[in-house]
């Protein structure tokens, strides 16, 4: 490699005498292995494997790689984009990239080699060419950064030499700027410390009051136990707000009752709890749908419009997962769809969970075709039934570091059934916590269950 540059990161500049490392961006787990294979018996040779385009612009960093092998065909982004983006990224601005194709073409190649690729290869590579390929290109590549070290390296002590007469003759008048500097710095910063304080205030109260508005969205427990004694609720956000939400109506015919996760927490997903809510009470309330699929269907359409991501030029791709259940008491009948989100069953001593159809809402990738399912559920007396967001299940901890999980959280729920919803609730709140404290883990997303019995 020609020219010199003297500002490369001092994570490059170790790379000279840490050895060859090969970061491979492939999404295909077999050329992973196929080259893992290849390269095992050189042990000089380090192979770092990503799937993910992402983790792997993440990780670069770290890793400092000698040499980037970069898959042209790649799910998230396309491997041209990502050779563009290693050559943005200070730490990868000079590594030497080998772009990986399923086959020769003039074209991409030559668009390759203009983004700043320095190798082409098509896969399978030859073990012995992609070897001596991986040397060369690591070893120009370390020269590179030992010669630009010893050459930064002079430069500084010339330079450094240089500048100590002048630095002891301005060392007097330099520490009078300073002191007065310093007292100028202090009464600046003080009054930076207190227009902070004073606009944090001023977003705290703003959040502190956007919940407020949030938790009016919620069902009052009070109103739903005269139409639904036997139940408990959990809303833990994870921050002052949430993405997390329960939703309920009643009617001549019965009662919906929902639990919905939104994209993100914090501030996105209270926005998004807003347009969920709104769009339910329209759906419910002003059209007059009780059907949990169909109303599933209908909410798809209702956040994926409102958010214009039906469009090309749309900006967001938010969507939720949801879990809707209409009863019927007259009927003894419960009906129950779910967006991703499952429902617990509870009768007799035997538990049993009803996943919802594998599929999100309102996301730009959300058919609004899809048609989801309706489980159809004769209600017995001492049946219970339990939703809840995905905080709950994907919180890390324990003893393992592990989610805590639907069928811990089904086993649970089997154990203290026959007690009193309110101790049931404090059970498993106590459970999260302990679960979640255990592994020294923060809270991860929103947590929400709802539980009802007959």
């Amino acid at each position: 490699m020609n020219g010199h540059n003297s500002d490369l990161p001092e994570s490059d500049l170790s790379s000279a005498s840490s050895g060859i490392r090969v970061l491979l961006v492939d999404d295909q787990a077999f050329i992973g292995k196929m080259l893992g294979r290849m390269l095992e018996s050189e042990e000089d040779i380090e192979l770092h494997h990503f799937q993910s385009a992402r983790e792997a612009l993440k990780m670069a960093d770290e890793i400092s790689p000698t040499v980037i092998l970069q898959d042209l065909v790649m799910p998230e982004i396309d491997g041209l984009n990502m050779v563009h983006y290693f050559r943005v990224k200070k730490h990868t601005q000079h590594t030497p990239l080998i772009v990986l194709s399923a086959q020769e073409n003039p074209q991409v190649k030559a668009e390759a080699f203009a983004l700043g690729a320095n190798d082409y290869m098509v896969k399978p590579p030859d073990k012995i060419e992609l070897i001596a390929r991986i040397r060369y290109h690591s070893q120009a590549y370390m020269n590179r950064l030992q010669r630009d070290d010893a050459h930064r390296r002079l430069e500084e002590q010339t330079i450094k030499l240089t500048q100590t007469n002048e630095q002891l003759l301005e060392q007097i008048a330099e520490r009078r700027r300073i002191e007065s500097a310093l007292r100028e710095s202090k009464k600046k910063v003080e009054k930076e410390r207190e227009a902070a304080e004073s606009a944090n205030k001023k977003v705290m109260d703003s959040i502190r009051y956007a919940k407020m508005i949030q938790s009016s969205l919620l069902p009052n427990p009070d109103n739903i136990k005269t139409f639904l004694s036997e139940s408990f609720f959990i809303w833990m956000p994870r921050d002052i707000v949430g993405g997390d939400f329960i939703f309920t109506d009643i009617f001549e015919q019965g009662f919906i009752i929902a639990v919905l996760d939104c994209t993100g927490h914090g501030v996105p997903g209270a926005f998004m709890t807003m347009i969920a809510s709104f769009g339910l009470k329209k759906i419910i309330s002003g059209e007059g749908w009780h059907d949990p699929a169909q109303i599933l269907k209908r909410l798809s359409f209702l956040v994926k419009t409102t958010l214009q991501q039906d469009t090309d030029y749309a900006l967001s791709d938010d969507g939720l997962d949801a879990a809707v259940c209409f009863v019927e008491p007259d009927e003894s009948r419960l009906t129950f769809a779910g967006a991703k989100l499952p429902l617990i069953c509870n009768y007799d001593g035997e538990v049993k969970v009803i996943k919802g159809d594998r599929k999100s809402i309102g996301y730009k990738k959300s058919s609004l075709k899809f048609n989801f399912t309706n489980h159809t559920i004769s209600i017995n007396k001492g049946m219970s039934f339990y939703m809840f967001s995905d905080g709950f299940v994907d919180q890390l901890g324990g003893q393992r570091e592990r989610r805590f999980g639907t069928r811990r959280l089904a086993n649970l729920i089997r154990k203290n059934t026959h007690l009193p919803f309110d101790t049931q609730r404090d059970i498993l709140i106590q459970a999260f916590n302990t679960w979640q404290e255990y592994g020294e883990n923060e809270r991860q997303d929103d947590v929400t269950v709802v539980g009802f019995g007959f």
